[in-house]
Order: C-alpha cells, then sequence, then structure tokens
C-alpha cells in the first residue's frame, strides 16, 4: 500500500468511494476545495494500483482535526484504515500538533472501535451532526 497526495486524476474513483460510504457524500467541489486548502494534507490509499481510501486532515495552530477518512467497503477488514491512521500520526507530529479531533457516527462501531485502538477517547457527543444521526467526537493527545 501506498499513500500519495491528492490529484485530480483520482477525482472520480474518490467520488465513487464517498458515495459507497456515507449517506451524505461530499461532491466533486467540495474535495477540489479541501485539496485548495493551505491547512489541508490530502492523501489518496493506492493498493495495487487500485485507489482504496483517502484522507483529509487539516491542521491549525496545535490542533489537528480529521475532516475525512474512508476506505472502498470491499477493502475493509484488511488493514488500510489503520495504515491511513498511522500516516496521520505522523504528520501530526510533523506539524507539531498537540491533539487531533474528529467525529464519527454513533452506529459505526467498526471505526470507533479502530480510533480508540489508537488511542482516542471520547470527549462529547453532537446531536444530530449527521441530521439522521448523533456523533461522537473522538481526541487523541500527541
Amino acid at each position: 500500500m501506498d499513500l500519495v497526495i491528492f490529484s485530480e486524476d483520482f477525482l472520480n474513483d474518490i467520488l465513487k468511494i464517498e458515495h459507497e460510504s456515507f449517506t451524505n457524500p461530499w461532491n466533486r467541489e467540495m474535495f477540489l476545495g479541501s485539496a485548495q486548502n493551505k491547512t489541508v494534507i490530502f492523501k489518496i490509499l493506492i493498493k495495487n494500483k487500485i485507489v482504496v481510501g483517502y484522507y483529509i486532515i487539516s491542521t491549525i495552530a496545535d490542533e489537528t482535526e480529521i475532516i475525512t477518512i474512508a476506505v472502498c467497503p470491499k477493502f475493509r477488514r484488511q488493514n488500510c484504515g489503520k495504515f491511513m491512521l498511522t500516516d496521520i500520526l505522523k504528520e501530526t507530529l510533523l506539524k507539531k500538533s498537540k491533539f487531533i479531533f474528529l467525529e464519527a457516527r454513533k452506529s459505526n462501531i467498526p471505526a470507533l472501535n479502530l480510533y480508540k485502538a489508537f488511542g482516542f477517547k471520547e470527549i462529547g457527543l453532537r446531536k444530530n451532526y449527521y441530521i439522521d444521526e448523533d456523533a461522537i467526537v473522538l481526541r487523541l493527545t500527541n
């Protein structure tokens, strides 16, 4: 597996994964806007020349937010999420980030378990964050 910096060449594959992964998927413009943001790191996970996942993080001062992270459904449970989270931790250390935050669906038990395995702690709840569901707010202290 390899992580590469976002290129528009990957956008159609990203949009397919996005629509397979989320009930309120981002559109093309949202991804392109994120890619242009100077605070953002946007990486694509490639396995055997196939786009299997991606993540977007944003660091401001000493805080990093995992804006989005997704793995193609047919590549889940193959350590892709762990691979990307490990890279996120490396990036946040380079940026001297003290805290990493993210929200996850309350029902997304596999994702919550993965984040907790990396040391993330639940610090709050956002009611109706996903319109149809609450979000668990998680934080990792670097």
